[in-house]
C-alpha cells in the first residue's frame, strides 16, 4: 500500500487551504461593506490596519521559527479581517494591534502555524483586549454615526441590546432595525440578513460544514426557550439571544474553522450543541457583556475529546457492520434443511 504524505495545514474540507481563506474573506467583505455605511471609512481603514497587522506578525514568527513563508498562505489575513468585526467601530488602532499580535504570537505561531493551532487565533485575540480593554470593546457609537479615520472620537453611547439582556431587560429596538443591523453593538455582528447570507454562502461553498454552527445555533435556541434571561419569553427571547452581541458571528465564522472543530460530521453536531451550552452559562453567570469567545477557546480545548469518542464510535459501528456481512455470507453458505 502507497502512503502520500503532504505537509500541513490538513484542512478537513473540499477545496485548497487558500480557497478556504479567500471564501472567508470574501464573505466578510459583505460585512465590512454594511460597516462602512453605517460608520464611514473608518471601518474600512480598521480592517486593512489589522490585516497588515496580522500578516506582518504572521511572518516575524516565520522568520524567528526559521521557516519560509508561504505567501498564497492568507490565514493571518483572515484572521486579521474578522477582529475588528467583533469590536466597535470606535476601537482604537492600538487594542486591535493588541489584538493581531496575542492571536498570532500567542494562539497561532507556538502551535506550528496555520493548520495547527488549537485555538481559534480570532477568538483568543478578542478575549485578550476583552479583559484588558473591556470598557472601549463594549462602547458603542450610534449605528448611523461616521466616525474620523483618524484622530479623537467623541459621542455619547446608547445602550447596546446585549447589555440590556445582560442585567436582565428586554431590548426596546424595532425588530426590522436588529434585521437590517440598525441598532449599537459590533462591526459585524449586527446585520442578520447579511449574516445569514454569509452562512449560507461559506455552507455552499463546503467551507463551512453545516453541522457545528446548526447544532450551535439550535442549542443557543433551545436554551433561550426554555430558560429566558429577562421578561422576553418564547420565540422573542430566541430572537435576542440570537440577534445581540456575537452569537451568529461567532458561530459562522469563529465556530465554523475547520481546524479547531472535529473531524466527523455527528462528533461536529456534539461539539456545536455542547458549544451553545457553554455559551448561555457564560451569557446565564457570566458578567461580561460578550463572552462567546471565551466559550469557543474552552470548547477548542475539548476537540481533541470529541474526536478520540468519535473514532472509538466510529471503530465500533465498522466492527458490527463487519460482523453482520460475516453473517450474512456464513447463512448463505450453510446449505438449508429440507
Amino acid at each position: 500500500m502507497k502512503l502520500d504524505s503532504h505537509p500541513a495545514p490538513h484542512i478537513r474540507v473540499a477545496g485548497s487551504t487558500r480557497g478556504v481563506m479567500w471564501d472567508c474573506a470574501f464573505a466578510l467583505s459583505f460585512l465590512y461593506a454594511m460597516a462602512i455605511y453605517y460608520h464611514g471609512p473608518r471601518a474600512f481603514a480598521l480592517g486593512a490596519w489589522a490585516a497588515v497587522c496580522c500578516l506582518v506578525f504572521d511572518r516575524l514568527c516565520s522568520r524567528a521559527l526559521g521557516k519560509r513563508h508561504d505567501r498564497r498562505d492568507v490565514s493571518a489575513v483572515v484572521t486579521g479581517l474578522i477582529l475588528p468585526l467583533m469590536m466597535p467601530a470606535s476601537i482604537p488602532y492600538l487594542v486591535v494591534a493588541i489584538a493581531c499580535a496575542f492571536a498570532i504570537f500567542v494562539a497561532k505561531a507556538p502551535f506550528g502555524g496555520t493548520g495547527h493551532n488549537v485555538f481559534n487565533p480570532a477568538a483568543a485575540g478578542f478575549s485578550f483586549v476583552a479583559f484588558l480593554f473591556g470598557g472601549l470593546l463594549f462602547t458603542y457609537p450610534p449605528p448611523t454615526m461616521v466616525l474620523p479615520v483618524l484622530g479623537q472620537i467623541e459621542f455619547t453611547a446608547p445602550v447596546s441590546p446585549a447589555f440590556v439582556m445582560m442585567v436582565g431587560g428586554t431590548p426596546g429596538h424595532d425588530v426590522l432595525d436588529m434585521i437590517l443591523g440598525n441598532y449599537p453593538g459590533p462591526m459585524g455582528g449586527t446585520n442578520i440578513l447579511i449574516l445569514l447570507a454569509c452562512l449560507l454562502y461559506l455552507v455552499f461553498r463546503g467551507t463551512v460544514r453545516w453541522a457545528v454552527p446548526v447544532s450551535f445555533f439550535v442549542s443557543v435556541s433551545v436554551l433561550a426557550l426554555l430558560f429566558p434571561r429577562g421578561p422576553a419569553t418564547g420565540l422573542a427571547s430566541v430572537g435576542f439571544e440570537l440577534a445581540t452581541g456575537l452569537v451568529l458571528f461567532g458561530g459562522i465564522f469563529l465556530l465554523g474553522d475547520p481546524v479547531t472543530t472535529p473531524v466527523r460530521v455527528p462528533t461536529k453536531i456534539a461539539f456545536g450543541a455542547a458549544t451553545g451550552v457553554m455559551v448561555m452559562l457564560f451569557r446565564h453567570f457570566g458578567n461580561m457583556e460578550e463572552q462567546i469567545a471565551y466559550a469557543i477557546l474552552l470548547m477548542n480545548a475539548s476537540v481533541w475529546a470529541f474526536d478520540r469518542v468519535g473514532e472509538k464510535f466510529a471503530a465500533k459501528m465498522r466492527r458490527r457492520r463487519r460482523e453482520a456481512e460475516l453473517e450474512a455470507e456464513r447463512d448463505k453458505t450453510i446449505p438449508k434443511k429440507a
